[in-house]
């Protein structure tokens, strides 16, 4: 692993209790934005819906195996196996989140469903034609080469396979350099986001078609502003450490302060979320 894949092993393992107190972490497995629309009356249903809308958009059925690109603790390829009944093989750059999917599908009673590696996802050692969906929700903007990943994923599909793709994206790439921008993307360790252009450029130079895009960002909108808020208390956690002498590890206290800047940079509309569908 490079220096890179570190930082965001990292990250995940220093700032896991945040996404369990502050994100529904223990009850929905998700580490990613909600989709909010009138299916939806809480913040955990949101979560779940956004696995509901990519499967959706993906056509994803009983028969297909799918790959989770940046499964995290193994939420999606839960969800999917639990409702759907295809199988999922989630990889992830962390050896402790494959250990609590593991632990998370044994939970939900879908291990014979479900399978978790250690594995970069812009360079897997899965043979050609591996899968029919490769799933990747908000994680693709970890991505050291988004163009790679989409070259990846076009070898590991079937004829008829589908990338979905959630996550993160910049009407325009010099957006990255944007202070709060810059701010936002350092907490949490991403190394740039792409633009909804360049995607759909890698896609067609890759041999992808029926390309759809779709900017979700008002029904994501409800998580941005959560996030916003959340700023807010994590300042009050802050002080209370001061208050009795505790300092706060360094990428815990990036990632309280990068909530602010998402929300700020989002309403100045530095960046979207973006939702791509592409068959091979």
């Amino acid at each position: 692993m490079n220096n890179y894949h570190d930082q965001i092993v990292d990250y995940y393992r220093e700032t896991e209790n945040h996404y369990r107190v502050y994100w529904a972490l223990d009850k929905t497995l998700a580490i990613h934005y909600g989709y909010w629309d009138e299916k939806v009356k809480s913040f955990p249903q949101s979560l779940l819906r956004m696995n509901e809308v990519l499967a959706e958009t993906a056509n994803i059925q009983r028969t297909d195996k799918v790959l989770d690109a940046g499964c995290g603790v193994g939420g999606s390829s839960i969800f999917l196996a639990q409702h759907i009944g295809c199988h999922a093989t989630g990889i992830t750059l962390s050896a402790k989140q494959v250990a609590n999917a593991f632990e998370n599908a044994k939970d939900k009673n879908v291990s014979d469903r479900t399978d978790f590696k250690v594995m970069n996802y812009c360079h897997t050692n899965f043979p050609d034609a591996s899968f029919d969906i490769v799933w990747g929700c908000e994680s693709i903007c970890y991505a050291d080469s988004k163009e790679q990943f989409v070259r990846e994923s076009f070898r590991l599909l079937k004829p008829g396979g589908r990338l979905i793709l959630a996550d993160f994206m910049v009407p325009a790439f010099e957006n990255n350099q944007d202070p709060s921008v810059r701010r936002w993307l350092d907490g949490w360790v991403v190394n740039f986001l792409e633009t909804p252009d360049n995607f759909k450029k890698y896609m067609l130079e890759a041999g992808f078609k029926d390309i759809q895009f779709r900017d979700i960002s008002v029904n994501t909108s409800h998580s941005t502003k959560r996030l916003g808020r959340l700023y807010y208390w994590g300042k009050v956690y802050l002080a209370c450490f001061k208050i009795i002498g505790k300092t706060m590890d360094p990428i815990r206290l990036r990632n309280i302060k990068s909530a602010y800047d998402q929300y700020q940079s989002h309403q100045r509309g530095m960046w979207i979320y973006g939702l791509f569908c592409a068959t091979k």
